[in-house]
């Protein structure tokens, strides 16, 4: 009887836990956002999701977001998979030479949309110095070799799309830290190297770079560190600056209003915000106008990019006049001659990273 009496106890104590664990999830609130993943709790399932089949996943994903400790026990899952079972990545995430990083395979349909989609933007405008440039993705400079970013496959997919446009590889003027350890994006203190390229191609000079001072925003923890929740030591985010970037005249779209306004450079507010690396150049904007009015030269440079560029275009602003960041990502193509007219003698560059070279559906362009 007591050995009965014993199990019953164990058991309804399993079942109270198991129980009372599900209601704390289903009832707990959760943070706004999952600070480690940067993005927000997924949401309780429509009913009407139960007619496609999707509901049960998505409860699970409802659950799994509320989970008590879950950050610890991604932190454990990732160890056993990556150390214990000595698996090369987890969910397309690596670990390797103290860099975490994301396997970035080439999308050939992608990359022909992508090439497409330049031609389309470049074939309207009236000024031949139009340049193209693709940021590989930090796999290629790993010591294992991953199955990701090919500079040779992206130069054959560009080139014969664009021939009539200049290319720069950047892939030889990188390694692997040159970029940040934690998240995709590139160093800003350590790009010296893709100035003079660019500079070399284009025609500017760019001797001033070693005139520019390092200035420290804290310690910096990327997207990918969050994805994978390895423990491991933060980056340090520095940003640079001089007296031409100080006194340059940062213009922002407010695409509520439609007008062109005033804001720093160099967020450093973003640097506390879910993603620090919005200090530089307020993070997605459709539109930025850099200003400087210290210039020795009228030229002006009209970039078209992505995020990578948010940390590039300050180190351009000595070379320029007046530099004109557009995201297409965030603005559709048909609508710039509303804000822009690019000049017949201006430098037009394209430069895009491996996620949009894999995404180019993102960008606002018809293909014709």
């Amino acid at each position: 009887m007591k050995k009965s009496r014993r199990a019953f106890v164990t058991t309804m104590v399993f079942v109270l836990v198991i129980a009372g664990g599900g209601l704390a999830q289903l009832f707990a609130n959760p943070p706004d956002v999952l600070q480690a993943e940067r993005r927000p709790p997924a949401s309780l399932p429509r009913a009407a999701s139960l007619l496609d089949g999707s509901w049960m996943e998505g409860f699970e994903n409802f659950m799994a977001d509320r989970f008590p400790g879950r950050d610890g026990f991604r932190t454990i899952k990732a160890l056993t998979v990556l150390d214990v079972l000595r698996q090369s990545d987890l969910d397309g995430l690596y670990f390797a030479d103290g860099h975490v990083g994301k396997y970035e395979k080439v999308n050939p349909t992608s990359a022909t949309r992508l090439a497409q989609k330049i031609s389309v933007v470049a074939d309207g405008l009236a000024t031949s110095r139009i340049y193209y440039s693709i940021v590989p993705d930090k796999s290629l400079y790993a010591s294992r070799k991953f199955p990701g970013y090919d500079p040779a496959l992206v130069h054959q997919l560009l080139s014969e799309k664009l021939p009539s446009y200049t290319e720069i590889d950047l892939s030889t003027v990188l390694q692997l830290n040159d970029y940040y350890t934690t998240d995709l994006h590139w160093d800003q203190s350590r790009i010296a190297p893709v100035v003079a390229a660019l500079g070399q191609a284009m025609g500017f000079d760019t001797s001033y770079v070693e005139d520019l001072r390092s200035q420290v925003a804290g310690d910096f923890r990327g997207a990918y560190a969050g994805q994978l929740s390895l423990p491991m030591p933060p980056d340090v985010m520095t940003y640079l600056s001089s007296p031409v970037i100080d006194q340059t005249k940062a213009s922002y779209l407010n695409p509520k209003t439609g007008h062109l306004e005033p804001a720093p450079i160099y967020q450093l507010d973003q640097f506390n915000s879910v993603d620090p690396y919005n200090l530089f150049l307020a993070g997605p904007q459709p539109l930025i106008v850099l200003e400087n009015p210290a210039a020795k030269t009228d030229r002006e440079l009209f970039l078209f990019r992505d995020s990578f560029s948010s940390s590039l275009a300050p180190l351009l602003i000595p070379a320029y006049s007046k530099i004109t960041l557009i995201d297409l990502r965030y603005i559709n193509v048909q609508l710039l001659d509303q804000y822009l007219t690019i000049p017949s003698d201006a430098d037009v560059l394209f430069l895009y990273s491996s996620q949009v070279l894999n995404n180019s559906e993102t960008l606002m362009v018809p293909i014709r």
